[in-house]
């Protein structure tokens, strides 16, 4: 799994963590819901919802990350909302089933290069609702319009043999040493992961990249039916 090799060498809050919550959210979940944060590194989204009104639960395999967003969670403990942090593994959830009014998958999935697990990621995922529960999941869109990536998925083909999945570079212009392998999702990829969902909402926009690049996104909203 990607998440165990690649992103465990990331620290506290150099852990990346760019793409914003989509307003949809917002609407979608109301505050004071029990909100699981996937991949949630040093806290900086489950952060955000606590302020509003939301009682967070973030995880992470990163270590090192996941306790620096217990010492900010000291600061927040008079927040509106309540927040928590573990150490767990998306596909093994520890948590017990209908646990979360909904779930977050924000720029996670692009972290499984297994196509394999990210169908557990989703199972657990639909498993840890409860019944009419949340998934909001928003992930990075194949980009084949913009020459920057067309030639990282050319390039890395012959090893990744996945289309869309390439490695990212210590520079933005995709040189220097190899940081983590990442995978840009078509439509149909995504609506076929949430195949056991009920999509109310699917619609494109544009997210920030770890190395400040612009490109495609995609955000849907569904629920546990």
């Amino acid at each position: 799994m990607e998440t165990e090799t690649g992103w465990n060498q990331f620290k506290g809050k150099d852990t990346p963590s760019t793409v914003e919550i989509h307003e949809s959210l917002f609407r979608a979940v109301s505050k004071n819901s029990y909100v699981l944060d996937f991949g949630c590194a040093w806290g900086r989204v489950a952060f955000q919802l606590q302020k509003l009104g939301y009682n967070v639960t973030g995880f992470d395999l990163n270590k090192n990350a996941v306790n620096t967003a217990r010492e900010s969670a000291k600061l927040c403990e008079n927040s509106v909302g309540k927040v928590k942090f573990d150490t767990a593994n998306a596909m093994e959830l520890p948590y017990a089933d209908g646990s979360f009014d909904a779930c977050i998958i924000q720029a996670f999935l692009t972290t499984i290069i297994s196509p394999s697990d990210r169908i557990k990621v989703l199972s657990e995922a639909h498993r840890v609702l409860k019944k009419n529960g949340i998934l909001y999941l928003a992930d990075f869109g194949l980009n084949w319009k913009n020459l920057h990536y067309r030639e990282m998925y050319r390039r890395d083909y012959i090893s990744t043999r996945e289309l869309g999945t390439f490695i990212v570079k210590e520079d933005s212009k995709a040189l220097g040493e190899d940081l983590f392998t990442v995978h840009h999702y078509t439509r149909k990829e995504l609506i076929d992961l949430v195949k056991n969902f009920c999509v109310e909402n699917f619609h494109e926009t544009v997210f920030t990249t770890f190395h400040g690049n612009r490109t495609k996104g995609y955000i849907i909203i569904a629920r546990k039916c």
